[in-house]
């Protein structure tokens, strides 16, 4: 599978995401009484302006790379230039879009600013892609994904799929390798003051729990393993690729949660399901390319059952008592990550499924 579609799928995915933080929760459809998008907001948060310019970036970025590579492809004149303006109307489009689509929703405001903002993060992500700098980066990024990835088709899906699975470890209300939010009723052993009857070392709890993060781990390294470069040293790299998500864990947890709740992402059942995992993973880590995928397929589809049976799924506005966040874009930040974790093991099975199914029998 070509490098391509991947990036178009990567953009796919994208718009999708911005469509959701748009518009979630899509409740409460009416006719608009006036439409804001014509009318300059009394108030002006730069937090929420930052947001915009930052999210709007990456759709800039990818726009402006696919139209630079079909325009490259057709050789018109000044191509870089018309990838760059196509970016812009189009990452424009997309805003004026959304906005508008905010109208008919009530506890949504829609914006010329909104507009404006959006409109300048794609210039600033299609202009990194355009300038030498920006494609100096952009080669740097090739060498180093042929370095340390696997040279297979399925590789850029996979690591869209391992993009995707960081962004949700941002979130530090979802519980490392399993599925749910905290929230207040199930996190008594963290803070005395939040009351429960069931504590996480209850062996009801703390068994199931700590299965499915053990097959999640298991299932989770073999994917790694199957797009990394096989030369490379692979169990070296898929430990730092866990490492580095239970640090962004750790880190988004410091900056969100109140301050008794830091550690409640490494819940007890996290560290015995990390260990056993691991551990389990190194009796499949010696078989072939194809087993593997099988061995992943089975044992995803096993965590995901298990970690839906054991985790606790709490409304929104309760886990949201357990964040200490006054700038707002909480509860879409929340919700959208969330959405990502839960939707991860599905295409991860789907992603698998095809390996095992692609890959010739030895």
């Amino acid at each position: 599978m070509r490098p391509w579609r991947a990036s178009r799928g990567a953009l796919a995915i994208y718009v999708l995401v911005l469509i959701y933080a748009s518009l979630n929760p899509f409740l409460g459809w009416q006719l608009p009484r006036a439409y804001t998008l014509l009318l300059w907001p009394k108030y002006i948060t730069l937090f929420d302006v930052f947001i915009n310019v930052l999210a709007y970036a990456p759709l800039g970025a990818l726009l402006a790379s696919l139209f630079r590579r079909r325009l490259m492809a057709l050789r018109p004149p000044y191509p870089r230039l018309l990838a760059f303006i196509s970016a812009l109307l189009m990452s424009a489009f997309v805003s004026i879009a959304l906005e508008f689509a905010q109208s008919f929703l009530p506890d949504r405001i829609s914006s010329p600013l909104d507009v404006i903002s959006n409109s300048s993060g794609a210039v600033i992500g299609a202009m990194l892609v355009m300038l030498p700098i920006g494609r100096v980066l952009i080669a740097a990024i090739v060498r180093w994904r042929g370095a340390h990835f696997a040279h297979r088709a399925s590789t850029s899906w996979g690591i869209l799929l391992l993009a995707v699975w960081f962004t949700a470890q941002l979130n530090p209300a979802i519980p490392f390798f399993e599925a749910g939010l905290m929230s207040p009723t199930n996190l008594a052993n963290i803070d005395p003051a939040l009351n429960t009857k069931i504590g996480a070392y209850d062996p009801l709890v703390l068994l199931p729990q700590a299965v499915g993060v053990a097959l999640n781990v298991c299932a989770f390294a073999l994917f790694v393993s199957l797009i990394l470069h096989p030369k490379k040293r692979v169990l070296l790299n898929i430990g730092v690729v866990m490492v580095v998500g239970a640090i962004a864990k750790l880190t988004m947890a410091a900056l969100l949660l109140k301050a008794p709740l830091i550690a409640a992402s490494l819940s007890p059942a996290t560290v015995i399901g990390l260990t056993s995992g691991l551990l389990f993973f190194l009796l499949f880590s010696r078989i072939g390319y194809r087993w593997r995928a099988f061995w992943a397929t089975l044992f995803v589809f096993a965590g995901g059952v298990m970690t839906k049976l054991s985790s606790v799924y709490s409304a929104l506005d309760e886990t949201l008592k357990l964040f200490n966040w006054p700038y707002g874009q909480l509860a879409n930040f929340t919700s959208l990550t969330r959405w990502l974790n839960e939707i991860w093991p599905l295409a991860a099975l789907l992603f698998l499924a095809t390996i095992f199914i692609r890959t010739k029998r030895h």
